[in-house]
């Protein structure tokens, strides 16, 4: 069957994958890619989307409803935010454009200008960032819940007459990080589900955090069975690390042939290096600099 519908489109695509892939490993990236699957799905469901098609890391999805569509991005995004903030090494950037116009719908795929469009803004987006066509805005009216900024215009390739675009100011409620507990052993509310148990472990974590606070240094290692609970327990950990004013940064070991060494080092010194002024790193480093530049490349570049 075919037929002519009014749709709204929205596309998004991940920023960087490629080199994503490249400095995780196939195998790594792969298992993020999976989790912004489930995440973008459960928002795609709890929006009333309908998944047209993916290619890659990226989707198509149509709604019958413009103000759905907005939510459904706003809501991509904000859990992404979340994601990010515990897997702060390789955060997992998307873009997103919307579009709503007429398309002609044949079997479960969509086709038109309009489609194309939605993917062309899409395209002009940068990373956590969302962007909608003028006539999409027109449509929402005076949606006071949804905050919105003039973009500017743009020529999108294949049109013709340039086009008036506006971002959606998602970041407008999300809340600011946990401050610190002020009793030691409450909960720091991350948003995440409460965390019950372990109480000696992470008495003796805080001690070592503590320590590390005072300016005495330290090794932790924590060990077990898959599945006991050792990630979340260190994230714990840093999330109430954070809140006393520590910086933290992670690293990740790989079980797989052919795995780079010093790789948790890498990743967390090229985080480091992303966030904080090369001055702070170099001052930081000393005179192992440029034994550390021999296995992490970009400390020469900082």
């Amino acid at each position: 069957m075919t037929e002519t519908t009014t749709v709204t489109v929205l596309f998004t695509d991940i920023v960087g994958s490629t080199g994503l892939r490249q400095r995780r490993g196939e195998t790594a990236a792969h298992a993020l890619m999976i989790e912004h699957n489930e995440i973008v799905r459960q928002q795609i469901g709890k929006h009333a989307g309908q998944e047209v098609k993916t290619a890659g890391d990226s989707f198509m999805v149509a709604f019958d409803s413009a103000r759905k569509a907005v939510e459904c991005a706003i809501g991509v995004q904000r859990a992404l935010h979340d994601f990010n903030r515990a897997h702060a090494v390789h955060p997992v950037k998307v873009r997103i454009g919307l579009h709503t116009g007429e398309a002609i719908r044949v079997g479960g795929d969509l086709f038109g200008t309009s489609v194309d469009a939605a993917a062309r803004i899409m395209g002009k987006a940068e990373g956590e960032q969302i962007l909608v066509s003028d006539i999409l805005k027109s449509i929402l009216g005076a949606a006071r819940d949804i905050p919105l900024k003039e973009h500017k215009r743009v020529r999108l390739k294949g049109f013709a007459e340039s086009w008036r675009l506006w971002e959606v100011e998602w970041r407008s409620e999300i809340p600011p990080l946990a401050a610190a507990p002020a009793v030691a052993g409450e909960s720091v509310d991350t948003g995440r589900t409460p965390y019950v148990g372990r109480s000696d472990e992470r008495a003796l974590l805080r001690q070592a955090v503590n320590r590390a606070v005072a300016g005495s240094g330290g090794v932790v290692l924590i060990a077990g069975e898959a599945g006991l609970g050792k990630t979340r327990l260190v994230d714990e950990i840093a999330v109430e690390a954070t809140a006393s004013g520590m910086f933290v940064v992670r690293g990740h070991c790989y079980d797989m042939e052919g795995a780079p060494p010093y790789t948790p080092f890498v990743e967390a010194i090229e985080y480091g290096l992303t966030v904080t002024a090369p001055h702070v790193f170099r001052s930081a480093m000393g005179d192992a600099g440029p034994e550390i530049a021999r296995f992490v490349p970009k400390v020469r570049a900082a």
